[in-house]
């Protein structure tokens, strides 16, 4: 992924710190929102955190201000902070988002034309789901190159704005797809899924690449939500009467 403008968050692990406290201890915290380590409903203070990355409160409180406003973290009076549940109304408006982002990113890609390094890589990307079919790959590899795959065509689109919502938007998809593996780790895109996208891009098939992309948007968004419609916490929810118009 080296050489991308907008890389997400999954292809950082393990890249040397940049930039101030402020910034490395938002990072550190968010990646471990995104990566289950702090799982949804789990509960910190700013000292414990502090504490852990061996820096000062400021920064910390800082970083917990952004996550804030990005909706990853409430704060919870005199209790410190805890980390946003997921819901399946949220999930379904972000996967909606993604759906109508990548698919014209991968239709403006086709449009103006990928490089040849950048398609080489949406081949390799596209041949993992047939490794994982025959067993040469893992779940893990599977959600790197289901990512990979559309952060390449992000940054390919020309739209350096919209490059950038799609991968915040593929940052926040992950912690959602890590719950997702968790809960049914035989869900996997079928092998010739991204090959698809992949071939439209080489092609430069513009309608072709927008309808290849917004198909496994949404096969991602049908798979999704009915494996968290089947969790325990929402089944267990109570039912709760509609409010009567006034």
């Amino acid at each position: 992924m080296a050489g991308l403008t907008h890389v997400p968050a999954l292809f950082l692990v393990g890249a040397e710190e940049t930039g101030d406290r402020t910034s490395q201890a938002y990072r550190a915290i968010r990646r471990q929102i995104i990566d289950l380590t702090l799982p949804p409903g789990s509960s910190f203070t700013e000292s414990s955190l502090a504490q852990q990355w061996q820096i000062s409160k400021t920064p910390v409180r800082e970083a917990l201000a952004r996550l804030r406003r990005d909706g990853l973290v409430n704060a919870v009076p005199r209790a410190g902070y805890v980390v946003s549940p997921v819901t399946l109304e949220d999930t379904d408006d972000l996967c909606g988002l993604r759906t109508l982002l990548s698919s014209e990113a991968a239709a403006a890609a086709a449009r103006y034309g990928a490089g040849v390094e950048a398609l080489d890589h949406l081949d390799a990307f596209a041949a993992v789901p047939f490794a994982l079919a025959q067993g040469d790959a893992g779940m893990e590899e599977s959600l790197q190159a289901g990512i990979g795959l559309e952060a390449i065509i992000a940054n390919a689109c020309e739209n350096n704005r919209l490059g950038k919502a799609i991968v915040d938007v593929l940052d926040e998809l992950e912690r959602v797809l890590r719950m997702v593996m968790l809960m049914a780790p035989d869900v996997a895109s079928p092998p010739g899924e991204l090959r698809a996208i992949a071939e439209r891009l080489r092609e430069r098939d513009e309608d072709g690449a927008r309808a290849a992309m917004s198909k496994r948007c949404e096969r991602v968004r049908r798979d999704v939500l009915q494996v968290l419609a089947k969790s325990a916490s929402v089944s267990r929810a109570p039912i709760q009467l509609p409010v009567a118009p006034a």
